[in-house]
């Protein structure tokens, strides 16, 4: 089982942007036996470290800066219940985007790269997500952290756009087995959509986001004690 914290470090008002998704256990195999099939293809793994993200479309441009796994230091929200003593976060920059510096069990063949979408009041990099559509192209630098190899203008097409909550989010972006590890290798973007706690507002377009985006959600999007995320996942072509 996995537990990844997923983070965004603070927003305008000052409040804590950390995410920590739930673990979710491996799928059981089935009872029954199966026919005999064809093995499928072995995923071309790739470990990338971005370095550099483009989305034209977007007019965006940027070096994904390395994060580390720090304490998570944030306060409970107020009325919600208390996260987990113990987790942890990823420091992300003020202005800019991010990514891991080291290897994440559970995002074999995903690139994972994360941002503020408003920073102290000011739009960041990521603001622009909401704008992204299916088929959108995104291009990536970086290196492998396996081999070491470099990676220059790597192409991927938006593939989906998902609307989450913590849990929700966790489950998404995370595999639990080796089955749910992409055939091909996966970029994931990832920014916040609204804050939990009492009377906060959207951040991103809520009628935008909700008519583009598939609703992950379990229970009540208006729970004011769940944290919103918008994910962009593009596939390598």
């Amino acid at each position: 089982m996995l537990l990844l914290a997923l983070a965004l470090g603070c927003a305008a008002d000052g409040t804590r942007e950390a995410v920590t998704p739930s673990p979710h256990p491996p799928t059981a195999s089935p009872a029954t036996a199966t026919p005999t099939t064809t093995a499928s293809p072995a995923p071309q793994a790739v470990d990338i470290r971005a370095s550099r993200l483009a989305i034209p479309s977007l007019r965006i441009d940027a070096e994904v800066q390395p994060s580390l796994v720090v304490p998570d230091t944030s306060l409970p929200t107020p009325g919600c219940p208390t996260p987990p003593s113990g987790s942890t976060t990823f420091t992300v920059p003020a202005q800019g985007i991010a990514t891991p510096v080291e290897k994440i069990d559970g995002l074999e063949n995903k690139a994972w790269i994360f941002g503020h979408s408003r920073w102290q009041g000011e739009p960041g990099v990521f603001f622009r997500l909401q704008d992204v559509n299916m088929g959108d192209e995104i291009f990536v630098d970086g290196v492998d952290r396996r081999t070491g190899e470099r990676i220059t203008g790597r192409r991927f097409v938006v593939s989906g756009l998902y609307l989450t909550d913590i849990e929700a989010g966790g489950r998404l972006v995370t595999a639990a087995n080796p089955a749910e590890v992409p055939a091909k290798p996966v970029v994931i973007l990832q920014t916040s959509v609204r804050e939990d706690g009492a009377n906060k507002q959207w951040i991103l377009d809520q009628q935008k986001v909700m008519a583009k985006s598939r609703n992950m959600i379990e229970g009540d999007i208006n729970d004011p004690c769940k944290y919103l995320l918008l994910f962009v996942f593009a596939q390598a072509s």
